[in-house]
């Protein structure tokens, strides 16, 4: 039986209206923009229903009836427009700032622009997949109008795009980004590219292994698997600390990540990791790499397998280290823990590979010569 065409298109407002913040009042314009790009003539039938179907699934039904169509220009159809989103953003930030994350995550979840893959992390350590992260909010950073782009709905994973290069500067964003909106954030040092943002960081659950200075700011070298130092005191004499020691380690040149994450007071990391290599799994090499919020291959599929305890089939054979890492036991509801702890062994040991220094420079860049 041919799909009737007038039908996905219904579905597609429908969806709009429930979860894309589309008006009802704009449903039959909406329609008509939609039949123009499929090239037919509009039915209006508001009393479909997309029963569980994501607006990717619901797309992929379209272009199944009609390959040619623009697949793009029919999400940017439903989308609601960028002032739109970013007014209620900012206005949800004014009330409840975990809720206006949520909010935009979800948005463009909806839309493809965010993975909502399965949550996997241990002791603070993140692995996420992400998306091509289409679209974009506009947040305000140490009074900066900057562009903040979600990618990954596990972590709350984003892209800031600011390309600060003074020492100073940087750490006096992190510390704002941090002290305003409760999640982590990290940069790479000397790098003009953006500040990458996540909920939480591994080095939050690190250990202190050493006290190095104490005053105003306490500066500890962490029990992590590469040398990395934390910064804790008031957010503007741990900026002044984190950033001459950044600028010790560039004077030096050795490679770092800063990053900073919430609190009491304002906690500060130097993290001494160059290129982290990638492999099979992980597959990301950046300043939230160096934190522990690692990007990965998607490991949905592996866990139906790991949850029932079924032999791993010819199709995930590329699994198979990690599937014989965590076990062919039948781990049910613990799977995705089983998987996580897993990737924590693995991920620390790739990690460790990419020290660009080892404890007792770290410790000299610490301690400030007088």
């Amino acid at each position: 039986m041919k799909t009737d065409v007038n039908t996905i298109l219904n579905k597609l407002t429908t969806f709009a209206c429930d979860n894309l913040m589309l008006d009802a009042l704009d449903y039959t314009y909406t329609l008509n923009r939609l039949a123009s790009i499929a090239g037919v003539t509009p039915k209006v039938d508001q009393d479909v229903d997309y029963g569980d179907s994501d607006l990717n699934a619901l797309v992929a039904e379209l272009k199944s009836a009609l390959p040619a169509v623009d697949g793009k220009a029919v999400v940017e159809t439903l989308m609601p427009l960028a002032h739109t989103i970013d007014y209620y953003f900012t206005d949800a930030l004014g009330r409840n700032t975990d809720k206006a994350f949520e909010f935009i995550f979800d948005l463009f979840a909806q839309c493809g622009s965010v993975s909502d893959g399965v949550k996997l992390g241990a002791n603070g350590y993140t692995f996420y997949t992400a998306a091509d992260g289409q679209y974009s909010v506009s947040v305000n950073v140490g009074g900066d109008n900057l562009v903040y782009t979600p990618v990954s709905a596990v972590g709350k994973v984003a892209c800031l795009e600011c390309p600060d290069l003074l020492a100073y500067d940087v750490a006096q964003r992190l510390a704002a980004f941090a002290d305003e909106y409760k999640m982590s954030i990290a940069k790479t040092v000397g790098d003009d590219g953006a500040y990458l943002c996540c909920k939480e960081i591994a080095l939050d659950k690190a250990k202190v292994k050493e006290k190095l200075a104490e005053g105003v700011v306490k500066t500890s070298l962490l029990d992590y698997p590469v040398p990395a130092l934390s910064v804790v005191g008031p957010k503007n004499a741990a900026a002044r600390e984190c950033a001459r020691i950044m600028k010790a380690a560039a004077d030096a040149n050795i490679k770092c990540v800063v990053a900073t994450s919430p609190g009491q007071f304002t906690t500060m990391y130097v993290v001494f990791a160059g290129p982290i290599a990638k492999d099979d799994y992980f597959v990301s090499s950046d300043a939230l790499t160096a934190c522990g919020a690692a990007k990965t291959v998607d490991f949905a599929p592996l866990l139906p397998v790991l949850e029932k305890g079924t032999a791993l089939s010819t199709d995930l054979s590329d699994y198979k280290a990690v599937y014989n890492e965590v076990g062919g036991v039948k781990h049910g509801a613990k799977a995705a823990s089983a998987l996580s702890d897993a990737l924590v062994k693995k991920f620390a040991a790739v990690l460790k590979n990419s020290a660009s220094a080892d404890e007792a420079t770290v410790k000299g860049l610490a301690v400030e010569q007088k």
